[in-house]
């Protein structure tokens, strides 16, 4: 499957499976994305004069603390902020919601979802252990080996969105470009999302430009069918437990 067929599929998938329900103006936007409880991703637009906001109405940072994983410290609301910072989204009062105008109203809510996605995948959760932050975990060892990078470089497909990557490594004289993404727990939402962002922006990139994908199989096995369709697509997939083997490929 080429690039192009891959987007428009994408895409076709959005249209048709996306529901929208107006209650008193409001319009209650229900997507095809599934939050950590299996339930689909809602967002709510409302037209204010020229302009539209867009929120999540406080669910994902309202559901986290129901868990358990309040982000209450100056660490947990900086790397919330960064996340947040890097789709463009704002948050206030635990609310996380954009303000659009009609032309950018489709990338906004692409931004929002993406942001939901995001944080909802930020946070590692067990009996006695809440919220441990993978994306940091992968900067602090990308660090540790020497490794040179941007955090958070973000570039416009074919589609004319933009898509934020958590990191670039820049070309070397040995290397190519690579970009890097870390997911704390994959599963087939987020594992589609990376692929439309790869195949939407690849052919902006230099033709050799490289993508790497930090899986977190800490707590659990990483299941095979997400790293066929990684491999599928040229993806080349890092198991955490495995990270020090690919230290001389990532710092070259």
């Amino acid at each position: 499957m080429n690039a192009e067929v891959l987007v428009d599929s994408y895409l076709r998938w959005l249209r048709e499976n996306i529901q929208v329900c107006d209650r008193d103006g409001v319009s209650e936007v229900t997507t095809p994305f599934l939050d950590r409880h299996n339930d689909h991703l809602q967002i709510y637009v409302q037209a204010q004069g020229d302009e539209y906001r867009l929120s999540d109405d406080c669910y994902i940072i309202s559901d986290l603390a129901l868990s358990g994983c309040k982000i209450d410290t100056k660490l947990r609301r900086k790397l919330r902020d960064e996340v947040l910072n890097g789709f463009g989204v704002s948050e206030e009062n635990d609310e996380l919601f954009v303000v659009s105008d009609k032309n950018r109203l489709a990338q906004s809510q692409h931004s929002l979802i993406q942001a939901m996605l995001a944080i909802n995948d930020m946070f590692m959760t067990s009996n006695q252990r809440v919220a441990s932050f993978f994306t940091e975990d992968v900067s602090s060892f990308l660090k540790e080996a020497g490794v040179r990078f941007v955090r958070d470089p973000q570039f416009t497909g074919k589609s004319g969105f933009n898509h934020k990557f958590d990191f670039t490594i820049p070309a070397s004289s040995d290397r190519p470009e690579r970009l890097v993404r870390a997911i704390n727990s994959p599963k087939k939402d987020n594992v589609e999302v990376v692929l439309f962002a790869w195949e939407d922006t690849r052919s902006k990139r230099a033709p050799d430009t490289e993508f790497y994908v930090f899986l977190n199989d800490s707590l659990k096995k990483i299941r095979p069918d997400h790293i066929s369709a990684f491999e599928k697509y040229g993806i080349r997939t890092i198991r955490w437990s495995e990270r020090q083997k690919r230290v001389r490929e990532l710092s070259a």
